[in-house]
């Protein structure tokens, strides 16, 4: 986890030592000279390729798969190779030797809101790979439908809510939500909990990161873990500039709320929800109304702070939808995102994602050429893809997920049920793509020692 502020850090040094030789009586004068030998060391253990069991974990019966409403074949990642180092980073977490979480960034809009797809992702994940934690979640709800699956989230009351494209802030910071909270008095509360019982995954937690804006004349608020303070926080300072409070509790349930300390305005962005043993983490971050152009209008400096500190290993922009109506902006614009991704985490892949088929009567036409642009546009300069409107099936296939219950009746948004099975399919193409780089790099995952992890991957070791 990294240090921040507010968590001592704690450096543990390993001093390598030596001795010199011992030495007998000196040889005689002209005496041959004595060739010494060094006897070989153990041999270095070799790395076992790894091997898919095909197994499920306890939450598998959660993950039963949703019919296709439209008979299509799998589509499988443009550019796969592009996703190497992230790759190999989840094949260390196979072996157990990962020292840290798989981190996953999915940008989207309105579908992602409610976290279906990327709620999916993170259940499917994290039976094959372990469970990290929930991972991040903003602390305002702009819309009624912002929900996340598998954790608790509400204002209590006294916080307003700000989103980048339907009531936006004054600066343009948001850090990378697209969304934050500021007080409306002294005593405004919201809060972040793990998940019930119910839930296959997320009810537990030991690691909590609350993103908040330090600027001139801010607030101040406490934090309080399991309804005791833990942490009083001073927002003020010379220039905005985007921070990070740590706090860590013994794994287990709990709840962290925000509290106001003061009249005077704070600013916070949300929470990072984690595990202590090693495992994926899915952090989804749903605008309603998001397009490429209003994603790259963000203040870019807290939005490359906040990604170098979350510090992924792959991030997905799946704006597409909203592409429509400002498509000549749209290149540019992910060019300028995918620029400060670059800048923080340049050994991170950055894929695109197609926009899913729109229409209930006939397919809207705008997102064809959306779709087409997008293709483009990642072949011209060589970024991954995935074609999720060819997945679900092409133009029409939103209509026949409509009337399957997979769609809502605008032909635009993905039921709970529909959302799992976009989940679903690019799930399976990612791990297709995981299981061709495994057949040509044997000794993936192999670059550190093993870490003690009790995540219960489904990949294990060939004996």
């Amino acid at each position: 986890m990294r240090a921040s502020a507010w968590m001592p850090l704690c450096l543990s040094v390993t001093v390598a030592c030596s001795s010199e030789p011992l030495r007998g009586d000196a040889p005689a004068q002209n005496a041959p000279p004595v060739v010494v030998v060094k006897a070989a060391g153990p041999p270095k253990p070799v790395c076992a390729p790894l091997r898919s069991t095909g197994g499920e974990s306890a939450i598998g019966e959660s993950l039963a798969p949703v019919p296709a409403p439209v008979p299509a074949p799998a589509v499988a990642i443009d550019r796969v190779s592009e996703l190497g180092p992230f790759y190999e980073k989840l094949a260390a977490l196979a072996r157990g030797r990962a020292t840290d979480h798989v981190r996953i960034a999915v940008f989207g809009d309105s579908n992602l809101t409610m976290d279906f797809t990327t709620g999916r992702m993170r259940r499917r994940l994290s039976q094959r790979f372990g469970e990290g934690g929930h991972g991040f979640v903003a602390l305002g709800k702009p819309w009624s439908h912002y929900h996340h699956m598998d954790v608790l989230h509400d204002v209590v009351r006294g916080f307003q809510a700000y989103a980048i494209t339907t009531k936006p802030t004054r600066d343009g910071v948001y850090g990378l939500a697209g969304i934050a909270v500021e007080n409306e008095y002294q005593g405004a509360r919201t809060f972040v909990a793990t998940a019930p019982d119910a839930s296959p995954i997320g009810r537990v937690a030991s690691s909590f990161d609350v993103f908040y804006l330090a600027r001139p004349r801010g607030g101040a608020f406490d934090v309080e873990l399991d309804r005791t303070r833990v942490g009083h926080i001073d927002t003020a300072a010379d220039d905005k500039a985007l921070r990070v409070a740590h706090f860590s509790a013994p794994e287990g349930p709990h709840r962290l709320e925000v509290v106001s300390r003061s009249a005077a305005q704070i600013r916070v962005f949300g929470v990072a929800i984690e595990r202590s043993a090693p495992g994926i983490v899915v952090d989804a971050f749903g605008v309603g109304s998001l397009n490429s152009k209003t994603l790259a209008r963000t203040e870019p400096n807290a939005f490359r702070a906040m990604a170098k500190d979350r510090g992924y290993d792959l991030v997905i922009l799946m704006t597409g939808a909203n592409d429509v109506f400002t498509m000549d902006a749209v290149p540019e614009s992910i060019g300028s995102v995918i620029g400060w991704l670059h800048d923080v985490l340049p050994d991170a892949p950055v894929m695109l994602m197609t926009p899913a088929d729109r229409g209930i009567i006939r397919p809207f036409a705008q997102t064809l050429k959306v779709v087409a642009q997008r293709r483009e546009l990642a072949a011209a300069e060589g970024w991954p893809l995935w074609d999720q409107f060819a997945a679900m099936g092409g133009a029409g296939a939103m209509k026949q997920f409509v009337r399957a219950g997979l769609a809502y009746k605008d032909g635009v948004h993905f039921t709970e049920r529909g959302g799992a099975r976009m989940g679903d399919l690019f799930v399976d193409a990612l791990l297709e793509g995981f299981d061709g780089y495994l057949e040509t790099h044997a000794d993936a995952g192999c670059g550190v020692e093993p870490s003690v992890s009790d995540n219960s991957a489904i990949l294990h070791e060939a004996q």
